[in-house]
């Protein structure tokens, strides 16, 4: 993982950028914390880890994935490799591995992020200053900008001549739209993390909201909606092989219809999680 400081940057989009949406609006953001963010994608090998570790959750969740897919999965296709990206995973599933590696970690349970999910058509109820716990967990949508820029403001952290794109990104163009690859094949950002445009979407943490327009700087801090549910929108980042250039693009959001109880064959995540010293500070 690298670890970030956190700061104050324009997340969204000019009106001049090619390829840009409206949902894009420009506007100031702080992040008041430092946090660290994996530079791969979870893998294959290390969500089986987490299936292996428990059985009783991976009964369900590979029959979930049969009745989606069917049996053998569809997506195993598009994701062949041991070190290639998991896909298929919910954002609940997403949610349940950051408990786990933060089980594993060794952390103390006050410090897991999410609360235990017993029945994802439910939903869950995230705990307050969730973002103050120092567990893995899923970065904000905010966190995954910053990071994904590394301090740029152009289309890309690479610039803005998507004749570069292909040596950072698996994306439609370099792919035919067959398959993501395994991780880390490609250069990463400025800041060493590999994927973050292409390869698969990634689940970011935040409720799908509207940017806000105006000159005021928004706090990157915990949604004051708590429920997390089936008929709220979450995000996701960073486009996919089977997408076009301009889904890879730092500011791109993607669709408005992101459930987190849905499973796509290109969807996928990488974990993150609050500094401890920066959660100390804002405590």
């Amino acid at each position: 993982m690298v670890v970030i400081n956190g700061g104050e940057f324009t997340m969204g989009s000019p009106l001049s950028e090619p390829g840009r949406s409206a949902a894009e609006t420009p506007h100031r953001v702080r992040i008041p914390r430092a946090y660290a963010i994996a530079t791969k994608e979870v893998t294959n090998e290390q969500f089986n880890r987490f299936l292996a570790a428990v059985p009783e959750y991976a009964a369900r969740w590979r029959a979930a994935t049969a009745a989606r897919f069917g049996d053998p999965p569809r997506f195993a296709r598009f994701s062949r490799a041991p070190d290639s990206p998991k896909v298929a995973v919910s954002w609940y599933d997403a949610a349940r591995y950051c408990n786990w590696l933060s089980g594993q970690a060794g952390f103390p349970r006050s410090q897991w992020v999410y609360p235990e999910i017993i029945d994802a058509d439910k939903g869950i109820e995230l705990p307050p200053h969730y973002l103050h716990r120092t567990g893995f967990r899923l970065p904000t949508e905010a966190e995954w900008e910053y990071a994904a820029r590394a301090r740029t403001t152009s289309s890309w952290h690479f610039g803005d001549d998507v004749a570069a794109l292909a040596r950072y990104a698996w994306y439609d163009g370099n792919t035919n739209r067959e398959r993501a690859y395994s991780v880390g094949q490609l250069l990463p950002n400025q800041w060493g993390l590999f994927d973050m445009l292409g390869n698969v979407w990634e689940w970011t943490f935040d409720r799908r909201r509207t940017y806000p327009d105006t000159a005021s700087i928004t706090e990157d801090v915990e949604d004051e909606m708590l429920r997390v549910g089936n008929d709220l929108a979450r995000t996701r980042r960073g486009g996919s092989f089977a997408y076009e250039w301009f889904t890879t693009r730092s500011a791109h959001r993607g669709d408005t219809t992101y459930f987190p109880n849905q499973t796509r064959d290109n969807v996928g995540f990488r974990v993150a999680r609050t500094s401890p010293s920066a959660a100390a500070l804002n405590r």
